[in-house]
């Protein structure tokens, strides 16, 4: 005996896997952007015409 089930479209899983991809990318540009350090440049002293 054969069921006919109808089976969904499965179009909801990758809705759901591209939603947390979005979410994992805006999160860690989110988190990498507020962390701003201020460049530190080293220039040596040097005396003109010495």
């Amino acid at each position: 005996m054969i069921s006919h089930e109808e089976k969904r479209s499965g179009i909801a899983f990758p809705i759901v896997v591209i939603l947390i991809a979005m979410v994992t990318i805006v999160g860690s540009l989110a988190l990498s952007s507020g962390a701003h350090t201020p460049a530190r440049v080293w220039v040596p002293q040097t005396s003109v015409g010495h």
